[in-house]
């Protein structure tokens, strides 16, 4: 009797035992992936880092007007913006988390890790100001559901640092020729990266300039001269062939590019949409030849029977930002403004590669530093490889280069604010429908070039300098934010407010 109930207790048992797994196995999600490979989450985490030209950003860039209200408007009273960016940041945690368990495959995903951080971190905290950052992704670790704000110091502070490791990590890799899968910006290739992710730096840098001497923590300009002469532990990009840009194809449509119109019929006429004045001047009074490229001459201007009027730069003219739509829409009808030129831009399915980082900065980033007298160097080189490096993406001959500087003004004026000011008008010149919101932010900091303000403007006559934080924090995160908002902005948050970044 004895035996016979260890028998039963023993079936009971493994019944049990073998119930509790089937259950357990129930409970997980068939089409869930909870062990996904590192290749599958970097490209995720890239296809979310895409920027595109054409929309809300190049417009507020001022290089395009909308004549159309039920296309949009400039009036510049835009309000909040989300936190998009933390979803990202919870891949890339998760990305670190899969990476080490690869042990040495790993470790290039890790190193990229670093960068991806300070990306999406900055691209957040340019925005709002101060944003929670250290005690972010600590839910699932900590059951920290309601982080505190970073100040916007603190936030650079450490993206700068991230900055570093990656590209301290990075340097071993590359010299043992490591790759990573997923990757369909450099194809996997590390030494592209690693320039990337040094000229990167350089853009988070300069963007502190008003910084520059009262924040000795960040240690802003020592940190850049570092790099720059330093270029065997830290090389930058500064060619073309190693552009970070999103290439388009002819053969999906979810990567056509952006203008490409579904049926594949091109009209080669847009009465709402013309270039902006405030890109337009500058090209026109430079006589740069890529405006040639980019743009149609007016309608008025061919009207005048003049054979030449397609190369003349009077022939060429932006609406401004500031004039009412009304306005807008009558000078389009008239001929009197510039559209794009769409043998350019729309030539085939796969269009222009949009630059998400291009060697052009690099060289306008030195240029300016040099300018400031934070670096030794040729300010008027970097000044002229910048601009020759942009002329190069628009297919601009070695001839007309060496045209463009022989007009007299467009030599580098030395270091001077006048020679400052020509660098900050042709990195936003080079910015054209290319690298988000740097132009918008170059502004931002430097007032160059001048934006357009008029009558449209429905922002109190300023262009605004922030967005206000999600809506959602005020239910979910409200005492921390309010904290944040009263150390930043006395309690304020508005479009209007002045972040530490450019105080």
């Amino acid at each position: 009797m004895k035996h016979k109930y260890i028998y039963w207790m023993c079936f009971i048992a493994i019944i049990a035992s073998s119930s509790c797994k089937k259950i357990d196995d129930l409970q997980q999600n068939p089409a869930a992936i909870y062990e996904p490979n590192p290749q599958l989450i970097l490209t995720g985490i890239l296809l979310d880092m895409r920027e595109s030209p054409w929309g809300g950003d190049q417009i507020n860039n001022q290089f395009m007007v909308i004549n159309e209200s039920y296309y949009g408007n400039q009036a510049y009273t835009w309000g909040a913006l989300s936190f998009s960016g933390f979803d990202q940041l919870r891949n890339i945690q998760q990305l670190e988390i899969e990476a080490q368990k690869k042990a040495d495959e790993g470790k290039p995903y890790i190193a990229l890790a670093q960068f991806f951080k300070a990306y999406f971190a900055i691209t957040m905290t340019e925005r709002f100001g101060d944003i929670p950052l250290l005690q972010a992704m600590k839910g699932r670790s900590d059951g920290i559901f309601q982080p505190e704000y970073d100040s916007q110091k603190d936030v650079y502070k450490q993206c700068l640092q991230w900055l570093e490791d990656a590209n301290t990590a990075l340097t071993p890799l590359v010299a043992a020729n490591a790759t990573v899968n997923g990757d369909f910006y450099y194809s996997g290739k590390l030494n592209k990266w690693q320039r990337l992710i040094n000229a990167y730096r350089l853009r988070v840098l300069i963007s502190l300039s008003k910084r520059a001497d009262d924040t000795p923590e960040l240690n802003i300009k020592q940190q850049f001269a570092d790099i720059t002469n330093n270029l065997t532990k830290y090389p930058l990009l500064t060619s073309n062939a190693d552009n970070f840009q999103l290439v388009y194809n002819s053969t999906t449509r979810d990567n056509n590019y952006p203008l490409w119109p579904a049926d594949g019929v091109v009209i080669k006429s847009d009465l709402r949409n013309n270039l902006g004045d405030t890109y337009v001047k500058i090209m026109t009074g430079t006589q740069d030849p890529r405006l040639f490229v980019v743009a149609n001459p007016t309608d008025s201007a061919k009207a005048t029977g003049d054979v030449n009027y397609a190369k003349k730069f009077t022939s060429f003219r932006g609406g401004k930002t500031g004039e009412l739509q009304t306005t807008l829409k009558d000078q389009a009808v008239a001929g009197k403004l510039s559209t794009i030129n769409f043998d350019y831009w729309m030539s085939s399915p796969s269009g222009i590669p949009f630059i998400m980082f291009g060697a052009y900065e690099t060289e306008f980033s030195i240029a300016e530093a040099i300018n400031r007298g934070w670096i030794n160097g040729d300010a008027a080189d970097h000044f002229k490889k910048g601009i020759t490096s942009s002329m190069k993406f628009y297919g601009i001959g070695d001839d007309a280069i060496s045209d463009y500087f022989k007009v007299p003004g467009n030599e580098y004026l030395g270091n001077t604010v006048a020679g400052l000011e020509q660098i900050l008008k042709q990195k936003y010149a080079a910015f054209f429908q290319n690298s988000g919101r740097q132009a918008f932010y170059s502004n931002r900091r430097t007032g160059v070039p001048k934006f357009d303000i008029g009558p449209a403007n429905g922002n109190n006559n300023q262009i605004p300098v922030r967005w206000a934080y999600p809506t959602t924090e005020y239910s979910t995160n409200e005492s921390n934010l309010k904290a944040s908002l009263k150390r930043q902005y006395n309690g304020s948050d508005t479009r209007n407010d002045i972040m530490w970044l450019i105080k």
